[in-house]
């Protein structure tokens, strides 16, 4: 799925666009910034809403670097096509993604009481429409790149990078 053959990834991170319903695509301005930080590959977090919005994203980045979750407003076509899951270890970080469920309060506390976290460092979860880049009492790194469409649940839109190496793993946050 992810190819370690660099000595570092940047991974561009996005998700809960609700497209068409949030807007008519995601926000130019962030396609030219993953294209212009050359990201290795775009994860989105799910609710992509519409098939088109996750074949849009493999026409501009090509198929084999766009990882997708699916989310709990995708359509019938995503579910059959992405995984709920996604166990990597990447440099020797385990790293676990997946959409998340329920409201926006305690999400990460929601997430430890419904999954098997122990055995991972980086938990990367959608859903909430709120960035998160958090290290917790647990050690784990928890993310979650908000969402960038998306004004009716929030205030903050946003989208993310992570920066992996064996010696580092670097979160950030756009604020847009």
């Amino acid at each position: 799925m992810i190819k370690t053959n660099k000595k570092e990834l940047l991974i561009g991170l996005i998700g809960d666009t609700h497209l068409p319903s949030r807007g008519p695509d995601i926000p130019q301005h962030i396609i030219d910034d993953f294209q212009e930080k050359e990201i290795d590959y775009l994860v989105h977090m799910g609710d992509f809403t519409s098939y088109k919005v996750y074949k849009n994203l493999q026409d501009i980045f090509g198929k084999e670097k766009v990882i997708g979750i699916v989310g709990n407003m995708d359509d019938s076509k995503l579910r059959k096509e992405l995984p709920e899951l996604i166990e990597l270890d990447l440099y020797g970080h385990k790293i676990f993604m997946t959409h998340g469920a329920g409201g926006p309060d305690n999400i990460i506390e929601r997430l430890n009481r419904s999954l098997d976290l122990s055995k991972y460092d980086i938990i990367i979860f959608g859903h909430v429409h709120h960035p998160y880049n958090e290290t917790w009492r647990d050690e784990k790194l928890y993310i979650s790149p908000g969402t960038p469409t998306d004004k009716k649940f929030t205030d903050i839109n946003s989208y993310g990078y992570l920066t992996i190496s064996k010696e580092k793993v670097e979160p950030k946050i756009i604020y847009l």
